[in-house]
């Protein structure tokens, strides 16, 4: 997500919050007076039924011979009622005043209706129904989602009995419908949800306003950084801002000229340590006085092509097959317990280097080194002194960046304890000012910190998994590219202990640079297998290669081949390989390919 995105979601989340939170908050009230006044209007009804009942009992009662006990009066009062077809329609004119009301009922002790603003209801069980006072204990929320979402029927009830009757003789039962609540709810929710669109509307033109004013200066303060990054000089501002960006600028243009100057200087150093690389790539065997092998070194499997533990034991003939140059030259040295010194002959295609040590009657020290990859080291050793020259020079400048940053925070600061709680959106503008600020200063200090260890956040991981999901990321980009990219893996253990992130970009560079050799499409390649104690990764592609002139300066910082190249990717890669105790080399035809060879510890589990 992009910095100018971040912001605006940063101003436009609280407008938004506060714009549901109101719509909500009105809902309820909205909600809590139809609900107060619908049951309101139930306990009137139910009054206005009860009155009317008596009203009719007592007209009947006149009518009637008088009765000389209670039970006699009890019986001719629910023959009155279920006989008076007045009771009825007087009902449904009551129910006939609201909105809310679905039946207004009149059962007898044995739960029967015995009249009913409903006809079809007479003479039948009364239908369940949730006492309204158990409806108003829900609480605002549950009561909204009853009235939407359910079908319910909530009752008020008023008893009615005679005097010295320990039980009522009727019921009156008022029924409200949750669906003809919520039709009287609906109009009220539309118009709640048509104000909270037209809020959400304005709050996001707020933000993108707002945020496209806030981030004109730290736009131009950003691009400053990546021009800068990429070594090239930056141009006189065309618009007025304020002093501490004017500072901000100045020394930046200051680290411009002197990151220029570093990689001039750089370009030109060359430090004094061939003499310190060449064994670092070598493999050492140690025979024994008959001629076979008791140990060997961890590098021979990049000659030999087979595991130390492997060959233990064999002779020399079995590594070294009579009639090729390697062997016959060994052979003759042993034979004649005479020493080698820096023999160049040729092993499976590759030019090496041998060495050979007799150990007085006790045996032979062997030692092969790759005369490839003795140059290919010594130029990844200088890309290591030119990232600490580097360093050296820029760490100097870090206070004179950090400086003024700090000067517009403490000024944010100020503002923003004038300003106080008088303007609440000034104030979160002012946050967010000052929150890219401090983000602003990470940036510089990444930069000019490129060199300096950084912390590793190490885990198990498994490196099949990792570059399964990578290349799945960057399928729709290979497609797009006409580039097949394949994983090819041999169903071993790729467990290494390591930091996801980093390791993430390096092989994201990698691929990416393989596919940008390829501009005709092709097959990419990544292999994945174990070897002694360790884990490699082969990335192959079928590009234009690398040309031999390029090859001594391809893990340079800002050294590239592309038109729009940084020229940071693989010196990135080859830090964090070196992070990881690991090594990367390559081999590279042009036209057919070049091949990424790292190498990492593997992980031993308990």
């Amino acid at each position: 997500m992009t910095l100018k995105s971040r912001l605006r979601l940063t101003i436009l989340l609280p407008l938004m919050a506060v714009a549901v939170g109101y719509s909500l908050l009105s809902l309820f009230t909205v909600a809590s007076v139809l609900f107060r006044e619908a049951t309101e209007r139930s306990m009137l009804l139910a009054s206005q039924a009860q009155t009317l009942l008596v009203q009719r009992v007592t007209e009947y009662s006149k009518l009637s011979p008088p009765s000389s006990s209670l039970e006699e009066t009890e019986t001719q009062w629910r023959r009155m009622a279920a006989e008076d077809k007045a009771l009825s329609s007087l009902l449904r004119d009551t129910m006939a005043s609201t909105r809310t009301v679905v039946e207004i009922d009149i059962k007898g002790q044995d739960g029967i209706i015995v009249a009913s603003s409903n006809p079809n209801s007479v003479g039948k069980v009364a239908r369940r129904a949730m006492a309204v006072t158990d409806w108003e204990k829900m609480g605002r929320a549950r009561q909204i989602w009853h009235v939407v979402m359910r079908r319910d029927e909530y009752e008020t009830i008023i008893p009615l009995g005679l005097q010295g009757s320990d039980k009522p003789l009727f019921e009156v039962r008022v029924l409200l419908s949750s669906e003809l609540l919520n039709n009287t709810l609906e109009p009220e929710v539309e118009n709640l949800f048509f104000a909270l669109g037209i809020s959400l509307l304005v709050a996001l033109g707020i933000a993108v306003l707002t945020g496209n004013l806030a981030f004109l200066p730290l736009r131009r303060l950003s691009e400053a950084i990546d021009k800068v990054s990429r070594g090239e000089a930056l141009s006189q501002p065309q618009v007025q801002e304020s002093q501490e960006v004017q500072v901000v600028e100045s020394k930046l243009s200051l680290l411009g000229e002197q990151v220029r100057g570093a990689r001039e200087d750089l370009a030109q150093a060359r430090g004094n340590v061939r003499d310190l690389i060449g064994r670092m790539e070598d493999a050492v065997l140690l025979f024994d006085a008959e001629q076979n092998l008791v140990n060997a070194g961890r590098a021979v499997e990049k000659f030999l092509g087979r595991g130390r533990w492997e060959i233990a034991g064999e002779p020399l003939s079995e590594l070294f097959a009579p009639g090729t140059p390697a062997g016959d030259l060994i052979q003759s040295a042993m034979t004649l317990k005479q020493g080698i010194n820096g023999a160049e002959v040729m092993l499976e295609g590759k030019r090496i280097h041998l060495d050979l040590d007799v150990l007085e009657a006790k045996g032979y020290l062997l030692t092969i080194r790759d005369a490839d990859a003795k140059l290919s080291i010594s130029n990844q050793l200088d890309v290591s002194q030119r990232l600490s020259a580097l360093n050296r020079l820029t760490g100097g400048v870090a206070h004179e960046i950090k400086n003024p940053l700090n000067s517009i925070g403490l000024h944010l600061e100020i503002l923003k304890e004038r300003i106080g709680t008088h303007d609440e959106e000034a104030a979160e503008e002012i946050r967010v000012l000052r929150d890219e600020t401090r983000r602003l200063d990470r940036v510089v200090k990444t930069f000019l910190d490129f060199t300096k260890p950084v912390e590793l956040k190490l885990a198990p991981l498994d490196l099949f998994e990792l570059i399964t999901g990578m290349t799945q990321f960057l399928m729709p980009e290979a497609q797009k590219n006409r580039v097949n990219l394949v994983v090819d893996w041999d169903q071993a253990p790729a467990k290494i202990q390591g930091d996801p992130d980093l390791l993430k970009q390096a092989f994201l560079n990698l691929l990416r640079n393989g596919m940008d050799a390829m501009p005709e499409g092709g097959d990419q390649v990544v292999k994945i297998h174990k070897g002694v104690d360790e884990i490699i990764v082969e990335l192959s592609d079928q590009g234009v290669g690398i040309p031999p002139e390029s090859r001594e300066k391809i893990f340079q910082l800002y050294f590239t081949t592309k038109s729009k190249g940084s020229g940071i990717g693989l010196a990135v890669t080859y830090r964090v390989v070196q992070l990881h105790n690991g090594s990367i080399d390559f081999r590279s035809t042009p036209g057919v390919g070049t091949t990424f060879e790292l190498r990492f510890p593997e992980l031993v589990e308990d």
